[in-house]
This record gives C-alpha cells, structure tokens and sequence, in this order.
C-alpha cells in the first residue's frame, strides 16, 4: 500500500510541473544543461504514407512498362514522349530513396524538407520529432511539457492546463540510444510533439520545456509553433529581390472567413515575418496595408524589408577520414577526440557574390560520405581561423547560425590574437554539415550585425516565413491562424 502510495504522489508531483511552476521562462530558446548538445527537429508525418519499398517497386513496374512501349513504337516523337516520362519516374524512384534514407537515419515515418522554425498544423497527421544529445556520463531520464506564450513570446498566457492541453500536462522521454564506436561518449535522445500523451488543444506559440524527470531542473527550453491555419493565403506571396540598394522586399495578403468579419485589423491581428527563422531581424507588423472585403494586404508600401545578407559559409565534415570542402587539416587530438581545422577566412562584404546551395542557416548531423556505411555521429572541436590585421571597435566576433540558436553564445565567441593578426575559436560539434555566419555584436545589442563580415547581395537565397495572430475578443488567446514559408531566389 505504502509503495503504491508513493507512486502516486510521484506521478501527481510530475504531472503538476505545468506553467505555474515555470511561471519565470523567458519565451526563448534556451540550454540550462551545458552537457546537452546538438538539439535538432525534423517535421514528420505519422501515417498515411506509403511504405518507400512498394513506391519504388511500383515506379519500376511503370518504368518497365514505358520502356517496353518505347520499344514497341517506330514513332521519333512518342519514343521522346515515353524517355522523358522514363526520366520522371527515375527522378522519383531517387526522391523516394533519398526520404527513405532521411527517414532511416532519424528513425522516422517520413521525413520532411528542413524547416526554418519547428511548425505543425493543429490536428492534423503532423509531429515535431526532435533529437538531442547529452554528454553527461551518468544516464538521465527527461520529461518534458509545454507553456502557452503570447503572440510576441513576451509572457505565458494565463491558462489553465484543460484549456490549451488535451491529455496529460507532461510526457516522458523514453526513446534513446547509446551510440556506439564513437570516440565521444553519449545519450542520444528522441521524442515527438504532439503523440497520444499531450496534444494542443488551440493553435498558437508553446514553449517547449525539457526537464530532468522527478525534479524541476530544466534542461532547455524551446519555441515551437502550432498553427490552426484558419486565415489563408491569397495567391500573391511574392518577394520582390531586384532593390538593388540593400533589401529583399515581402508582399503578401491574407484572407479571412465570414465568421471573423467583426475583426479589427489594427487592434485583432499581428503578423510576425522571419527570415530563415532568425528571431533578432524579425519584423511585426501590427497593421496591414489595405483592408478590404475581407483581405488584409501587407507590404505593398514597402514597409517590410530585409538586409539579404549573403549565401552561408558552411563546415563539412560527414567523414573525419580526410578533409572536406573547406578544411584543410583533420586529426585525432591528444585525447583520442577529433580536431577539424578550417581554412583561414575574411571580410567578404566587398567580395564577389558566388550562388550555391545552402541551408539557410541551418544544419544537418550526420556520419557517412556517398558509398560509404552511415554511422553514429561523432563530435570534433572545430577550430575558425579569421584573419584581420586589427580587432574590431567596441565590437566582439562571434559565429552563429541555427547550431547557436541565432544568439551570441560564450561557446562561439572568437579571441583576438594580435601576433597572428586573426581572430581563433573553437567549438565542439557534432558530425555533420553547418551553414554559419560570422557576426559582430555591439554593446548592449543582441542583433546579428554582418554588415562588414559578410555583406549583403540582393541575388542571396533567405527562407522567409509568415506568422500571422489573431486574439480573441476576450484577449485570452492568441492563436496562430495562417503560416506560410517561402524562398526568395531560389
């Protein structure tokens, strides 16, 4: 009885770690656990979807059939006709391979494109499947619940648990593995939002809270986004590229339905525009152009603009077996860890701009080059090398991206070193591929300033994303009502 008992005030102590004991969480992406490392997501679908092997078995049976029928026909034109359409479906057997190979990695159902900020629509077949690493040598069991925010993540909303959650208030984190032949040692943890335990019941911004399970020390926290898609989209997003003075330039419109009309645009709606998921540059507007017969146009004033920036530097490192684009030297250091030494850079504002695939800021962990057998990851320290005659005034160089979660980290923060006229850093990363930029922060700023380190091209490819908020006459919730995601030169 006693051992019963004690179950159940553990269990109901657990289940009470809801937004009234995290009531002091800044609305912000977040590690409190310096051993935590490498938190990635991918959007998911969890069913639905056909299994790759009958996809790619059934394309090879229309594939065989167009080829018979090309064999068959003495006609020029219909044989160019049926190639073609051969060469479709062998684009989509690769597309099938490559998710299939995606999925694998992840352990996932079907995996998704990367996306610029972790989104999922309200009551549909879509989850958040994130994956995070800790270092630490003792094994730790986490939990995790989420806490709704206002439209400009500036404080939760005051609610209480039934009115945004549909089942338990937490969920344990009981999916994780222990990597093996890796040189680092750690616990590789993987979980989904939303599953059968928690779900959201009304679109809008969650903060994600992962704790360690049986006490309140959190170990990071972030932003997640669930949005009811209730307003929609005008055909007419565009992004107008060609200012060739400094900005990329939105415009947009959104629609909303019949039972909205009592709306007032200026005081109902927000709408929250990001590039490449970076939260430093993202601009709200709090009222749209043009409102009429129920559109609500935005930007057609140019009164929303971004700096483009240029196409990312990256670090490519999938293999420590010989050095990748970029490096110039890869090593096993003293303590049997990797080293990966990256080519010395520079200023580029005043350089040629160069087009390439990136992405966007992003990054993608992974162990294993084409034709070679994938493995658990492994971590390396990273050493930048940056070269400039004299430091920066009143200014600090950091190197930031997504793997920083856009912030000015002690972690990415290069030193000056006067003898060798360069800036030098270290990070310890884990194995894969990293878009980044290097940044310069300025007295009391948080803002990515590149203005000199990397500059600005209106020909670079961003990754905008629309967030568009609507609170309710009672001012109880903001729901995220429309989303969209859009790349401009691509």
């Amino acid at each position: 009885m006693k051992l019963l008992l004690g179950i159940f005030v553990f269990f109901l102590g657990l289940g009470c770690l809801t937004a009234q004991d995290f009531d002091d969480l800044a609305g912000v992406d977040a590690i409190f656990f310096p051993d935590i490392r490498s938190i990635e997501y991918r959007i998911i679908k969890i069913n639905g979807e056909p299994d790759p092997t009958t996809q790619i078995g059934n394309l090879n049976e229309e594939i065989a059939k167009l080829k018979n029928e090309a064999r068959d026909t003495d006609n020029p034109k219909t044989q160019d006709d049926l190639n073609q359409r051969i060469g479709i479906k062998q684009n989509q057997i690769n597309q099938v391979y490559n998710d299939k190979t995606e999925r694998d990695k992840w352990n996932l159902y079907y995996s998704q494109p990367l996306s610029p900020i972790p989104i999922v629509h309200l009551q549909s077949n879509q989850a958040i499947f994130f994956a995070f690493d800790d270092l630490n040598e003792e094994p730790t069991r986490y939990s995790y619940t989420i806490i709704p925010y206002q439209w400009d993540w500036s404080e939760p909303l005051d609610l209480t648990t039934s009115e945004y959650l549909e089942g338990y208030s937490y969920s344990e984190i009981d999916n994780f593995v222990f990597p093996e032949l890796t040189n680092t040692n750690y616990t590789a943890h993987r979980f989904q939002f939303p599953n059968d335990d928690i779900k959201p019941l009304v679109s809008g911004n969650y903060l994600l809270v992962v704790y360690e399970t049986g006490s309140e020390e959190i170990a990071f926290t972030r932003r997640v986004f669930v949005t009811g898609q209730a307003f929609s989209f005008v055909p007419d997003v565009r992004g107008n590229s060609f200012d060739r003075d400094s900005l990329q330039k939105i415009n947009f419109t959104v629609r909303y339905p019949e039972r909205y009309a009592h709306l007032a645009p200026g005081r109902d709606v927000k709408v929250v525009v990001l590039q490449n998921g970076r939260p430093d540059n993202a601009q709200v507007i709090e009222k749209p152009a043009l409102a009429i017969n129920r559109n609500l146009r935005y930007g057609y004033q140019d009164r929303i603009g971004f700096k483009p920036g240029k196409e990312f530097r990256f670090v490519m490192m999938q293999t420590f077996d010989y050095p990748q684009v970029g490096t110039h030297l890869v090593r096993q250091g003293d303590d049997d860890g990797y080293e990966v030494y990256l080519n010395a850079q520079e200023e580029r504002s005043y350089h040629p701009t160069f087009f390439y695939r990136d992405l966007n800021g992003q990054f993608v962990t992974m162990n294993g080059v084409q034709n070679e057998e994938p493995g658990d990851p492994d971590y390396a320290h990273v050493y930048f090398t940056y070269l400039k005659d004299d430091p920066y005034y009143q200014a600090d160089l950091y190197v930031v991206g997504k793997f920083s979660d856009w912030q000015f980290k002690d972690e990415y923060k290069l030193s000056f070193n006067p003898r060798e006229g360069r800036y030098e850093g270290e990070a310890f990363l884990k194995q894969g591929y990293y878009d980044y930029y290097y940044a310069l922060k300025h007295p009391d700023s948080d803002r990515i300033d590149i203005d000199r380190t990397e500059g600005h091209s209106f020909q670079t490819s961003n990754e905008y994303t629309v967030l568009v908020y609507y609170t309710t006459p009672n001012g109880r919730f903001d729901r995220l009502v429309a989303s969209k995601s859009f790349v401009i030169n691509h």
